[in-house]
């Protein structure tokens, strides 16, 4: 056996490094600063702005980033994310890897306990990661456990128990998987893969959850807020402060926000885009808040439906992508730090391609490709509704510019705003918008999860109805290589041929600027953004 407790995720290019770097002087990315804790305000509250309502906060069905910033703090499980990415020990104190990576054996810390009191034993892991891969439970995430051994035909019916999944004794879980699954101890880190207690769980258990976290549920009141207390009798420490307050806003209410954290209502907000060079440049802001900017893995995009034509011809698509200008939507409306996307894996990510230029702004070539799918000067081409659920100005005028450079081969798109994020999320589900406006946000740092999450003809996220046989076997065989350089090439290969078939506009990488009142310490916001921030560490110290 090889031992593997504490694995680096080998993520950042020498440039990349230095553009991080950069970023976090200029922008003044806090750490934690353990030696003032002691001086901590008791009984403090934090204040958390949340842009939708979550949804479940059970992890078996969490797959929003709202859902996420919640539920970390309420649930554990065997490893986590760092601020760095690197996979560090959870309720797992270590673990081994087999040389033929299949076998994975955790040896779990005594005495964490649930919420409930009851101590944490290898079985609750056996339950958990079960009753995720349970066809009753229609888990949306179970297809990142589907490698374990057994769950193909537990799935199926055919066997009463996954025989991947055991615990040879109380402090010991093991997981066998049918093949090597290269991304699978990053998809551990993951709040999916949390420990729940089976005597918990119910009809209700998404609304009033139970974990091992450092915080437990006090109060949920739908849309107004989700308030969290102290677990005093956390396995690793109890949390500074007393009380985590989710406020819930509706829509991406950015500047809502904005304006309520301005007021001291809230004690981080992100930045809207248009004040993002007014905060940057002004005293007011620079002398009164604390800025924090962190690039981001994630990719914002717009999906065509290919299972609606005229969006099944390839030529269309291409089309689409030579003819919005995003280096200029990126320069004079995203702003706040962004960089134009080339293609679908963020810079930070193992297979980013640094060459790969994408789609340039070429309206001849786009009116070209247009009339070459029978579309001339987009003459019979149908106007195309384009979905979103997002309501802040920034992303109207984002697709105001969409509409005008579409406008100019003769595509007419028309927005359509989801009422809410149900809405939206069962629109695409069901592929019913020909068009959509989104954004992808890692779940764990591996092209895996941008690549095959995304258009692996199987997917359930992939909700532009992408099929491509060639790069389904690409991204099948990427999961089963372990050698790390191979999967690069493997990635950006596959990247390119996603690309070429161009089932995504790819618009702009978000980076993560927040502002942080004075009072706030101990923060750490890591490539993974908001909804992995540890607020067990986080302070309130008033003068």
């Amino acid at each position: 056996m090889k031992k593997n407790s504490t694995p680096k995720f080998r993520l950042m290019s020498a440039a990349i490094v230095s553009v991080l770097l950069f970023l976090l002087w200029a922008g003044s990315v806090l750490a934690a600063d353990s030696s003032k804790n002691d001086q901590a305000k008791p009984g403090a509250e934090y204040r958390v702005p949340l842009a939708s309502e979550p949804g479940k906060l059970d992890p078996a069905y969490i797959t929003s980033v709202y859902a996420v910033n919640v539920a970390l703090n309420i649930f554990d499980g065997l490893v986590e994310f760092d601020k760095d990415l690197n996979i560090v020990p959870a309720i797992a104190r270590r673990w081994m890897i087999s040389r033929d990576h299949r076998t994975y054996t955790f040896f779990l810390r005594k005495g964490v306990k649930f919420h409930n009191g009851r101590e944490v034993i290898a079985a609750d892991f056996v339950y958990s990661l079960q009753r995720l891969l349970d066809p009753e439970t229609q888990s949306p995430v179970a297809s990142f456990f589907s490698h374990i051994l057994g769950a193909s035909e537990f799935h199926e019916g055919k066997s009463q128990t996954v025989n991947g999944l055991s615990a040879p004794d109380p402090y010991t879980f093991k997981i066998e998987l049918r093949e090597p699954f290269a991304p699978f101890i990053s998809i551990l880190a993951t709040v999916n893969a949390a420990v729940v207690p089976k005597e918990a769980v119910g009809p209700d258990f998404g609304k009033t959850p139970v974990g091992t976290g450092p915080f437990r549920l006090h109060t949920r009141e739908p849309g107004n807020r989700i308030v969290l207390s102290a677990n005093k009798a956390y396995f690793a420490g109890p949390p500074i402060i007393e009380t985590l307050n989710f406020r819930i806003y509706s829509n991406d209410q950015w500047e809502v926000i904005f304006n309520d954290f301005e007021k001291g209502l809230l004690d981080q907000a992100f930045i809207p885009s248009d004040k993002y060079d007014e905060i940057i440049a002004t005293s007011r802001y620079t002398k009164n808040y604390q800025f924090s900017s962190t690039p981001g893995l994630n990719l914002v995009y717009i999906g065509m439906n290919q299972s609606i034509p005229p969006f099944d011809d390839h030529r269309v698509r291409q089309a689409v992508s030579y003819a919005v200008d995003t280096e200029t939507i990126v320069r004079e409306i995203t702003k706040r730090g962004s960089v134009p996307a080339k293609g679908v894996l963020p810079p930070g990510i193992a297979g980013f391609d640094p060459n790969f230029k994408g789609y340039a702004y070429d309206v001849e070539k786009a009116r070209k490709l247009l009339a070459e799918a029978g579309y001339p000067k987009g003459e019979n081409f149908p106007p195309a509704d384009i979905w979103t659920v997002s309501k802040s100005e920034n992303v109207r005028k984002q697709l105001e510019a969409c509409q005008k450079y579409l406008a100019e081969i003769g595509i007419q798109i028309i927005p359509r705003f989801a009422k809410n994020w149900k809405e939206f999320i069962g629109v695409i589900n069901d592929k019913k918008a020909p068009m959509f406006y989104a954004a992808w946000y890692a779940d764990y740092p591996d092209a895996d999860n941008f690549l095959y999450v995304l258009f692996h003809s199987r997917s359930s996220t992939n909700r532009m109805g992408y099929k491509n046989a060639e790069v389904d076997k690409m991204l099948e065989q990427a999961r089963r290589e372990t050698d790390y350089l191979k999967r690069v090439t493997m990635y950006r290969k596959t990247e390119r041929t996603v690309m070429n078939e161009a089932p995504v506009l790819c618009l702009h990488i978000n980076t993560f600027n927040n502002l942080l009142q004075p009072w706030v310490k101990g923060m750490e916001i890591g490539y993974l953004g908001a909804p992995y921030i540890p607020f067990r560490k986080v302070s309130i110290r008033r003068r």
